[in-house]
C-alpha cells in the first residue's frame, strides 16, 4: 500500500472528491487549536492557531463546522522542590538565611511540654527534614516564612554539599 504525501494545497487538491481528501480536511479542522496548559490558572486552553490550514491556502471561515477540543484534565507539573533534605543541609539553609536563631527560638518559647520535646525531636533528631512535615510548616509560619520562602529554603538546601 502507497502511503500519500500531502505537502502541498496542489496535492490535497489532486485528492478531491477522495476519502484520504476528506480524511486529510478533518485532520486540518482538528488543527485549528492547540492545547496549552496554563499553570498559573490551574487549567488547559484551547488557543487558536491557523499556521497549518494558511500553509494550504485556507482560512478558519473554510472550516466553519470545526468545533474546540475538549480540554483535558489539569495535572500540575511535578515540583522541583525536593520532598526531603537533610537535617544538616536544613540547618544549614536556615542558618545561611539567618532564620536559625527565630527557629530555635520559636521552639524554645513552645509552653507544652510535650509539643516542646517533639518540636525539639523534629529539628534535632530526625535523619531528614521532610517538606510536608507538619512541624517544618508550623515553625516557618512562627518565623515569618511563607510557603513559597520554605520551599525555596529546602531547594537551596538541597544544592548544599557538606
Amino acid at each position: 500500500m502507497a502511503l500519500l504525501v500531502i505537502n502541498t494545497r496542489a496535492d490535497l487538491d489532486a485528492l478531491a472528491g477522495t476519502p484520504e481528501h476528506d480524511a486529510f480536511m478533518a485532520r486540518l479542522a482538528g488543527s485549528l487549536w492547540r492545547l496549552e496548559r496554563d499553570d498559573v490558572a490551574l487549567t488547559w486552553k484551547a488557543v487558536e492557531d491557523d499556521t497549518i490550514i494558511a500553509r494550504f491556502g485556507f482560512a478558519r471561515t473554510d472550516f466553519p463546522l470545526a468545533v474546540a477540543p475538549s480540554l483535558p484534565v489539569y495535572v500540575p507539573p511535578p515540583s522541583s522542590v525536593p520532598h526531603t533534605v537533610s537535617r544538616a543541609q536544613g540547618k544549614t539553609a536556615l542558618i545561611q538565611a539567618g532564620k536559625w536563631d527565630a527557629v530555635t527560638a520559636y521552639v524554645a518559647a513552645i509552653a507544652d511540654p510535650t509539643q516542646k520535646a517533639l518540636a525539639n525531636v523534629a529539628l534535632n533528631d530526625t535523619q531528614d527534614w521532610r517538606r510536608d512535615s507538619p512541624f517544618l510548616s508550623q515553625a516557618a509560619a512562627a518565623v515569618g516564612l511563607t510557603s513559597a520562602n520554605l520551599d525555596a529554603l529546602f531547594t537551596a538546601a538541597a544544592a548544599i554539599v557538606l
